[in-house]
């Protein structure tokens, strides 16, 4: 990826940092509430202060940027899940570490997750494949754990599985309002509803498998 041009660079010092969140806050958030088709190069550079001409010394193109912005959310549930993992805790412990690690992530970074389910089809195919690769990475850790819950090596069915959960930790929190006992109820609440969804699509998937498998039949 070559890297962005200066409002979106990387930092070198606090004030820079502090013009760097901004912009950033500012664009993914205004992606989020419109819809990343629908917000022109004028809006964002309304949006961020300055004129549209000067946009293209700072940004490559709104496809660069958004990239950027969903790379840095896969980036981040990869960093939680690592930090997870890297305790050595038993299956059922890291499991619900790794859902809850995720389900967190969307108090910060929510319009990130938003760009990341509704908008990735507008990346080019090259972009969406360095995603993909990202995402998978992130299911891994959920895969592997989940294997050694079970006791079995990971099937397609499974994979689809995860891969489907974890679509749903990405969108379910934007379903769900806050209700009136607080946010540790939400996260409570949030938590409850994906094991559950988890735990019966497994105990679905793995029925599937074993009765339509060859030794099954014989069996009968």
């Amino acid at each position: 990826m070559q890297p962005s041009k200066t409002l979106f660079a990387v930092p070198v010092d606090e004030e820079r940092n502090t013009r760097y969140l901004e912009t950033r806050h500012k664009a993914v958030e205004l992606f989020a509430r419109h819809g990343f088709s629908r917000v022109s190069m004028r809006d964002l550079a309304t949006c961020l202060g300055i004129t549209a001409g000067s946009l293209y010394n700072h940004i490559d193109s709104k496809e660069e940027l958004l990239f950027e912005l969903i790379e840095e959310l896969y980036e981040a549930l990869l960093d939680g899940a690592s930090l997870v993992t890297r305790r050595k805790s038993a299956p059922t412990v890291r499991l619900h570490g790794l859902l809850e690690a995720h389900l967190r992530l969307h108090e910060r970074m929510a319009a990130h997750f938003r760009l990341a389910e509704y908008d990735l089809h507008c990346l080019s195919c090259e972009q969406q494949a360095s995603i993909l690769t990202l995402r998978r990475r992130y299911e891994q850790h959920l895969v592997e754990t989940i294997d050694q819950l079970t006791g079995k090596p990971a099937s397609v069915t499974r994979r689809a599985t995860v891969s489907g959960i974890v679509s749903l930790l990405n969108q379910l929190p934007a379903w769900v309002g806050q209700p009136k006992a607080g946010i540790g109820a939400r996260r409570k609440l949030l938590h409850e509803m994906v094991m559950s969804t988890l735990q019966g699509a497994l105990r679905a998937t793995e029925t599937a498998v074993v009765h339509a498998s060859p030794s099954s039949q014989a069996l009968k």
